[in-house]
């Protein structure tokens, strides 16, 4: 009982931060920032519903009251935990809202790097925890990648760091195998946690190769085509919500 309320809480307050990191953004921005908002909020009340599943599926099977589950954690569980549980959603926010896609690139990498720091850190009995994470983790993975593939990199190989959009694109699909494989093994196989520490470095090796190239790409675009850069990028974003 104690793991599921633990592994809950972990899920309110990510999902607590991000409903304060969309607030602050949504006093400060107009424009695309205040249509995706629009949208994000939609797709959150789509999902509500799963979410709110999720959680007594989840109290079902591991004996819990649903009752005490929600108690435990106060008023607005259902709510925050569907937002969370729609992660296509929610991390869509950090590269969405900013006004410049190379910063919320970086962002996303920051992240990322946190996700696996936990994961690391996480033992062979904490199943539910590796379970949420790695699903976190895939979803802000695919979507990057999916931004990645059908922009950024088709922008960067008509530059002339056409050879390193192609070799940046091979790894997204190692990256997508590790990812399979991670899914289909058991999360307290020992090999697990082998695996996703294999697939850190890999992702590392992934991001520094990106930030040699990038900065310089993202100095030579004119303003008018990084922020068409920029709404390209929140526009396949919002495809996975």
């Amino acid at each position: 009982m104690i793991q599921v309320l633990d592994d809950a809480r972990d899920r309110l307050d990510d999902a607590r931060g991000a409903i304060k990191g969309l607030s602050r953004e949504a006093a400060r921005r107009t424009g695309d920032g205040a249509q995706f908002l629009t949208e994000l909020s939609r797709a959150a009340a789509r999902r509500a519903d799963d979410g709110a599943h999720y959680a007594l599926e989840r109290a079902r099977s591991d004996r819990v009251s649903w009752t005490m589950v929600a108690g435990a954690l106060g008023l607005g569980f259902v709510t925050a935990f569907a937002l969370l549980n729609s992660k296509k959603a929610a991390n869509t926010a950090a590269t969405a809202m900013t006004g410049d896609w190379y910063e919320g690139l970086t962002g996303e990498h920051g992240r990322i790097e946190k996700l696996f720091k936990q994961i690391a850190e996480t033992s062979d009995g904490q199943v539910a925890k590796r379970t949420r994470l790695l699903d976190t983790l895939n979803a802000l993975l695919t979507r990057h990648a999916l931004q990645k593939e059908n922009v950024l990199y088709p922008a960067l190989r008509a530059t002339d760091q056409g050879a390193s959009s192609m070799h940046l694109a091979a790894e997204l699909f190692e990256i997508k195998t590790y990812l399979y494989e991670l899914e289909g093994l058991p999360k307290d196989d020992p090999r697990w946690l082998r695996k996703a520490k294999a697939l850190q470095k890999l992702v590392e090796e992934h991001i520094e190769a990106e930030e040699r190239v990038l900065p310089s790409f993202h100095e030579q675009l004119s303003a008018n085509d990084g922020q068409r850069l920029t709404r390209a990028m929140h526009r396949e974003a919002l495809k996975l919500v």
